[in-house]
């Protein structure tokens, strides 16, 4: 999946001001950037567009109101798009964002004063947000844009007041949010009753009711009680009495259990307190079946091996008083993919006690033990054979005359995923993007922007599983026609440099942000460059988009390295706006590299998805290139092919996956040159035709 680049709450998001924007209340008014805004006499709005003026009406209500807070009324409030535990994704009843604004995307953050909707959004949901959000509300987009902090400076006299609740927001958001306001005696005002819970009444989704079940042994490779021993040693050695671990996978990771309360995500919302001598776990105790409550061994809990449970809302009162008997405590802070502990969570510790630093939980989680490489190998062999027969299905259709669009292929991709053994939901939203829509990274299809497929343009499907055993991501591009010289181009640079990563060598202190330069090398050529990273981490049965990992070359300085067991995306891409996508996604494991001077580190991929044989210019690719691509080749046919063979109804997949999989030559090279030739020609005739 496309790496993200969130802003998810993200109070510090770097922003350059590109339009300005006019006083609310103008009848002439003109939001700069916005479609169809203001609204037309007798032209449609979109379809996709939701009308929040009355919400808006009610939210500067409560803003007024002297009884819903503290103090003086506020003149601005902040609403972010995450829960407590600053999730990627959050629980429908969580949707505040949503609610407020109607934007279903992620990353997004709004600011609403008494007379103006402020939306901030990351580039690849900027049409999303545009078709979503009513007329009500500026767009901003991050690195177009002022920064939110910015924003609230040029706006906003001394003495003012901007409210936020603090279990939303990270401590480190807040921090930064606060200082840079008080300069300007600009006042950050917790608010203990968030505003939208006020107003969201009818009609608001209740938390899911599922239980949280164990993730079985055999898949987790060590023991719960194992993992907490070695989490106490880690804080032992880093100078802590305890820990509060707030990031949702860490607590399914540690204690071997699974939940249904976050969408694509298998996470039980709730909280963990970790000391010497004790473990205590907050959560809807009605979640925890009797199966969960035997494995964690809850019953008369008195020892440092047995988990005590309270109600999830006891942390509040319980992390305050706990923290009395402690010398110091490590609140985790914001890494890649985790925002930290929320600024609510942060005050309950005295200044005294409390010190902020990465999780080391997150460290252990990420180093994969031996059952969990081979559960995730397995896993990814049996998603990769469901892609092929997937794949497959679509080629047949389309050649068949079937009309399929991007909903009907994301629908069709979801169902056949959630029929595979072992399989536990789709890992994320599918992602298929034809044509233009491809060349927007995050676009998922809805009833109104779904497109029909043709033979013109490439078709991006970027999607996932969650399995007993593993977690997959994987992308492919293909074409059901004849492509254009342009999207071979395109299509050859993407492989090429997803080529380059996986079978790069290195040292294995060299960080990752040096890492991506050379995955970009082959696009840099062309003077071109995409606007995401090109690698995550990922989870076993975990999150998709899974820390410390985040590659990308124009990161700050950070100190993350990759180590063997660690299982990362390999995700270039190439997107020319308003006509066409390319981006492949392979998932890679690290693997040690024996060399006679010093330790180094490479690559084995374990998605094994064919590549489009017909958007490949193999005159371009280097032998090195191509002897990796023969390797990989061989591997699919080797171990997918015997998945496939597995299944009654083989045949289609197995055929599709061994007509993508023959062996190059420079026979092929020499043909691929001709072929080139033909193309271009065809395209030059078809140009002067008209």
């Amino acid at each position: 999946m496309f790496i993200t680049m969130r802003t998810v709450c993200s109070l510090v998001i770097f922003i350059l001001c590109t339009w300005s924007y006019g006083h609310s209340g103008s009848a002439n008014e003109k939001i700069m950037g916005r479609k169809l805004c203001p609204p037309m006499a007798n032209v449609p709005q979109p379809v996709n567009r939701v009308n929040t003026s009355k919400i808006l009406e009610q939210l500067r209500y409560e803003m007024k109101r002297i009884n819903a807070f503290h103090g003086s009324p506020i003149d601005g409030y902040i609403i972010p798009d995450t829960d407590e535990h600053q999730n990627e994704e959050v629980a429908d009843h969580d949707k505040r964002l949503k609610y407020i604004s109607g934007f279903s995307g992620l990353g997004g953050v709004a600011l609403v004063t008494q007379t103006k909707a402020i939306f901030w959004t990351v580039w690849m949901y900027h049409q999303q947000a545009d078709e979503e959000l009513s007329c009500d509300w500026q767009l901003l987009v991050h690195g177009e844009s002022l920064r939110l902090d910015e924003w609230i400076l040029d706006e906003f006299k001394p003495n003012s007041r901007i409210g936020a609740d603090l279990k939303l927001i990270s401590n480190g958001d807040w921090e930064f949010m606060y200082r840079t306001l008080a300069n300007a005696s600009i006042n950050l005002v917790p608010i203990n009753n968030n505003l939208i819970d006020l107003i969201w009444v009818d009609n608001r989704p209740n938390y899911p009711a599922h239980e949280a079940f164990v993730w079985p042994l055999e898949y987790a490779g060590k023991k719960w009680d194992t993992k907490v021993d070695d989490t106490r040693e880690k804080l032992v050695a880093m100078g802590f009495d305890a820990m509060i671990v707030t990031a949702l996978d860490e607590i399914a990771w540690l204690l071997n259990i699974r939940g249904h309360d976050i969408p694509y995500g298998p996470f039980l919302k709730s909280y963990v307190i970790i000391s010497k001598d004790q473990l205590h776990l907050y959560a809807d105790l009605s979640k925890l079946s009797s199966d969960v409550r035997k494995h964690l061994r809850t019953e008369n809990c008195y020892s440092a091996h047995c988990v005590r449970l309270h109600d999830y809302d006891a942390v509040w009162t319980d992390l305050r008083s706990f923290s009395q008997v402690w010398r110091k405590v490590l609140v985790p802070s914001a890494t890649e993919f985790n925002n930290g502990a929320s600024r609510c969570i942060f005050i309950l510790i005295s200044a005294e006690k409390r010190k902020q630093g990465p999780s080391p939980i997150m460290y252990m989680m990420a180093e994969k033990n031996p059952v969990e490489k081979i559960g995730m190998r397995l896993s990814h062999i049996r998603d990769s054979a469901a892609m092929c027969n997937i794949l497959a299905k679509l080629n047949e259709q389309f050649n068949n005359g079937h009309q399929l669009t991007e909903l009907a292929v994301a629908t069709m991709v979801d169902t056949y995923r959630q029929a595979q053994n072992y399989s536990r939901g789709a890992s994320f939203k599918s992602i298929v993007g034809y044509g233009p829509n491809g060349a927007i990274p995050h676009y998922t299809p809805s009833t109104a922007s779904s497109l029909k497929l043709d033979h013109m343009s490439t078709l991006v499907i970027d999607s996932g599983a969650h399995y007993w055993d593993g977690t997959t991501d994987v992308t492919r591009t293909v074409h059901f026609g004849q492509p254009s010289a342009e999207q071979i181009d395109a299509y050859t640079r993407v492989l090429m440099a997803s080529i380059d990563l996986a079978s790069f060598t290195f040292p294995h202190s060299l960080r990752v942000n040096q890492i991506d330069v050379v995955a970009r090398a082959p696009l840099w050529d062309t003077g071109y460059d995409y606007k995401h990273g090109t690698s995550h981490g990922i989870g076993v049965f975990l999150k998709v988009h899974e820390p410390p990992v985040n590659m990308y070359y124009g990161q700050k300085s950070t100190d993350v390295v990759l180590k063997e067991g660690y299982f990362i995306s390999d995700e270039p891409g190439y997107y020319k706006e308003n006509h066409f996508g390319v981006r492949l996604e392979t998932i890679l494991e690290v693997i040690a590299k024996n060399e006679t001077m010093g330790k180094f580190l490479t690559f084995t991929p374990i998605t094994l998805v064919p590549f489009e044989p017909k958007l490949i210019n193999y005159s371009m690719l280097s032998p090195k290139q191509i002897r990796w691509l023969n390797e990989y080749n061989a591997k699919i046919r080797l171990e997918v092919g015997a998945e496939l063979l597995k299944q009654a109804d083989h045949q289609l997949g197995y055929g599709w996956m061994m007509d993508r999989t023959v062996q190059v030559s420079s026979s092929s090279r020499s043909i691929a040159n001709s072929f080139c030739f033909v193309v271009l020609v065809a395209q030059i005739i078809s140009v002067i035709g008209q």
